[in-house]
């Protein structure tokens, strides 16, 4: 399976994408991220499976609200 791994330096930063993993387990996938982007001390790190990520479409228009602006 596919992961997107996500983590923040400091307690209260922003959370930012750092990267991917591949593995057979969500706890092989945890493993992995914490090696491969071990180059930082991490406050903070999580994996997503890639399957759960949903996509934003930039291109679409939000629904009206049906109100008068």
């Amino acid at each position: 399976m596919k992961y997107e791994v996500f983590a923040r330096l400091n307690a209260g930063d922003e959370t930012i994408h750092v990267g991917r993993v591949e593995a057979d387990t969500d706890t092989l996938a945890r493993s992995f991220a914490r090696t491969a982007y071990d180059e930082e001390d991490w406050d903070y790190m999580a994996v997503v499976r890639r399957e759960h990520v949903l996509e934003v479409e930039q291109d679409r228009v939000a629904p009206s609200t049906g109100g008068s602006s």
